[in-house]
């Protein structure tokens, strides 16, 4: 085989660049983004523009490949990546306002819906079904081809660097790895694949090769682990039947994986089943539609389980749709017996498409039904009366404390306080003091917001899925008048009490809290200053929280001041926030904030 030049090569690479522009670009940006994570600071700003400019290389491809297809002239062409541009500006938009957990689900969300459109887009409305899995396997081929040549380059370049650092003396930061990686996927790679994207629509529907290779990858790799895996989800199925036990919920990776393999195997089969010798082929097609039914089945029973006890969340919204996708694909192929494989990837696509905005999308539904379930709990317990949230004049059952706990941390880790806000009169901002506006959360603040809302509400929260552990917080009052930090020198203020570092006068200080010991210590330059318990503040706090009620946070903020003097030092420490957990009898410090105010005795510890 003649090898390229580098003059092919170049010309090659020149002509990906004129035909996919803004696809380079967008990989070129993501490239950007990541040197800038990688070279420090604050990495949020980088993640979001990575996020969206590599949502930008699948966009701009089908978009060109929709453009070349129809024949669209270079102003219309151009008019449609503009509204590429804004459909990307509107996602690096929207990206604050949501949670951690929402902006990597919605990244690959839609990031499998533009892929999945990069597949189909060429060839809507156009039946050349030769064409199109010919198509389809040049994609596939180029990009395990780049990633096979990326591997093999940064391997190669990494022990180059290594022999430079140890060979020739040459310091090489260790970041300096990460930045050519990042050089290899995200500019290198693309632009391979790039190049190697088919534009001769009508030659492709008129090739008739298909590798030996990818022929032997099919029949003796992926039918084989197709037939194992519906083996074993058959003879799960009649373990089900037989002791009427419901499915367990990890089935939904196996029925995942059983689909995959199954549908990749089918398409790239496809082209063996018009041969006259290969009809068992079509009879294995129809086989596996009909035999995954069951497992569906099964994955179905097992999430609406899951959904009738504990609602919808984005995770069991999503399961459930690709189950029902995948029943009537299966149904419509073991009926019709179609060898038109284009409808997977199409009505794939737009599944994904439907599910990801609108009043009917995973998000907007789970935020509704987990509203929804925290209302009826609230309102069965007497807690939610005309509208408003009201003390619980009952203590409620501790399964119901639990299920409140859990849907009020979900809502304020994923969607914020804003569907519940109208439920207290100021709002919520007027009893939770931990965080600004109703926006969501991290998860560890959301559990403290969920500890706010519940003793507002009377009671104290109840750990999720753990019937022995239970939480509780306290928070100080707003204090009515100045702090009294006279004969003080230095100010740590808003600190981590549990664990946390400082430089003080050139020294440095550590600030612990035992987690089961609840012994403060402050150690100066390695030198324990300042040991005291906090027994007698916790059992004061609890004296003296006010209304009085089981949970309620609110404390005078005198209550939580400890003062401890020592031979070397003084320390005055307002604590602001205090997460208490109970575990199995045994009372945690889960976490701890506030203040401290320092003065030494001498210039330097001994």
């Amino acid at each position: 085989m003649k090898l390229p030049s580098i003059e092919h090569l170049i010309a090659h690479g020149r002509a990906a660049a004129r035909r996919f522009p803004l696809a380079l670009a967008a990989a070129l940006v993501s490239a950007a983004a990541a040197f800038a994570g990688i070279d420090g600071g604050d990495e949020e700003p980088w993640v979001r523009l990575l996020a969206t400019a590599s949502l930008g290389l699948p966009l701009f491809i089908a978009i060109t490949l929709l453009a070349e297809r129809r024949g669209w002239s270079a102003v219309r062409a151009w008019a449609v990546r503009g509204l590429g541009l804004a459909v990307l500006a509107a996602f690096f938009w929207r990206w604050p306002a949501w949670s951690s957990d929402v902006r990597a689900l919605r990244y690959f969300h839609l990031s499998a819906g533009l892929h999945l459109s990069v597949a189909v887009i060429a060839y809507l409305g156009v039946e050349e079904p030769r064409g199109f899995w010919q198509f389809n396997r040049a994609l596939f081929l180029r990009f395990l081809l780049g990633a096979v040549y990326a591997v093999v380059l940064f391997a190669g370049l990494a022990v180059a660097l290594a022999g430079i650092d140890n060979l020739l003396g040459v310091s090489v930061p260790g970041e300096t790895y990460m930045r050519l990686w990042v050089l290899i996927a995200f500019v290198c790679h693309p632009w391979f694949f790039l190049a190697g994207i088919p534009d001769d629509f009508e030659g492709l529907d008129r090739r008739t090769d298909y590798p030996a290779g990818l022929r032997a990858f099919a029949q003796y790799v992926l039918l084989p682990l197709v037939t194992v895996y519906l083996v074993i989800l058959t003879a799960y199925l009649v373990r089900v039947v037989v002791t009427r036990v419901w499915p367990s919920g990890w089935i939904g990776y196996l029925v995942s994986a059983l689909a995959t393999l199954g549908i990749l195997s089918l398409l790239l089969i496809h082209p063996e089943r018009e041969r006259p010798d290969a009809r068992w082929m079509d009879r294995y097609a129809r086989v596996f539609w009909i035999a995954i039914l069951p497992s569906t089945a099964m994955l179905q029973l097992a999430v609406w389980k899951r959904i009738a006890q504990y609602g919808v969340t984005e995770r069991r919204y999503l399961l459930t749709v690709l189950a029902v996708w995948l029943v009537l694909i299966a149904i419509g192929y073991a009926v019709t017996r179609s060898r038109n494989i284009k409808w997977i990837p199409t009505s794939l696509a737009a599944v994904a498409f439907l599910t990801f905005l609108g009043p009917w999308s995973a998000y907007a539904i789970s935020r509704r039904s987990q509203t929804g379930r925290l209302e009826r709990l609230l309102a069965a317990n007497g807690m939610l009366r005309d509208g408003r949230a009201v003390a619980a004049a009952t203590r409620p059952t501790d399964d119901d404390r639990r299920e409140i706990t859990g849907s009020l941390e979900y809502l304020i880790r994923v969607h914020g306080t804003g569907s519940i806000d109208p439920w207290f009169d100021g709002g919520v901002a007027s009893i939770d003091t931990i965080a600004d506006g109703t926006g969501p959360s991290p998860r560890y603040v959301a559990a403290q917001r969920a500890g706010l809302i519940m003793g507002h509400l009377g009671v104290r929260p109840l750990e999720p899925g753990a019937g022995s552990s239970e939480y509780e917080h306290f928070a100080a009052a707003v204090a009515e008048r100045a702090r009294d930090i006279g004969g003080f020198e230095w100010a740590l203020t808003g600190v981590d009490l549990r664990n946390s570092s400082h430089t003080v006068a050139g020294d440095e200080v550590i600030v612990t809290i035992g987690r089961e010991s609840h012994i403060l210590r402050i150690r100066r330059a390695g030198h324990a200053a300042l040991v005291a318990p906090l027994d007698s503040l916790l059992a004061r706090a609890r004296r003296t929280r006010f209304p009085a009620g089981e949970g309620d946070p609110w404390i005078p903020p005198d209550s939580l001041r400890l003062d401890i003097e020592g031979p070397e030092a003084g320390a005055r420490v307002y604590i602001e926030q205090l997460m208490l957990r109970t575990v199995d009898g045994i009372e945690q410090i889960e976490s701890a904030r506030g203040d401290v105010y320092l003065r030494w005795r001498d210039s330097v510890p001994p």
